[in-house]
């Protein structure tokens, strides 16, 4: 009976642990008009893979997915309509990498805010993720 028990909440804990988990998020400060990026990690806890197909904000005009890349020796970026999340792996949006893109925003973006964003991914749903408004990544050390 012991073994049924563990194993019956060993069911129930996967059932309720979330597919997808933000870390480390965070979003320049910015003045209302303007553009600013969100990065975050985004691990896939499950077993298959999953894909980051849209993110929703009231902070901004457009809402976009975008990847930085060099070309004739400058750096540019472009939107990208989806971001695979391999099974069982962390992908980081950074500087100069992969971010989400907030265009022309509603209102200015201040440090020390912190704001809502809604990440869809096509298997795990909706994730709502409170963003904090920062100069720099929340890993980054004071030096």
């Amino acid at each position: 009976m012991m073994t049924f028990n563990i194993l019956a909440t060993l069911f129930i804990v996967s059932l309720t642990a979330p597919k997808v988990g933000i870390s480390e998020a965070w979003m320049r400060p910015n003045g209302e008009g303007m553009n600013t990026a969100v990065f975050a990690k985004i691990m896939n806890n499950s077993d298959k893979a999953d894909t980051l197909y849209a993110v929703e904000s009231g902070l901004s005009k457009v809402v976009e997915i975008h990847e930085s890349y060099e070309k004739d020796g400058k750096m540019k970026m472009r939107k990208i309509d989806y971001l695979v999340v391999p099974a069982k792996k962390t992908v980081e949006m950074k500087p100069g990498g992969l971010h989400i893109m907030l265009i022309k925003l509603k209102q200015d973006i201040k440090k020390g805010d912190k704001h809502d964003l809604v990440f869809k991914f096509r298997k795990a749903g909706a994730v709502k993720v409170k963003i904090p408004v920062s100069d720099k990544s929340p890993t980054t050390k004071n030096q």
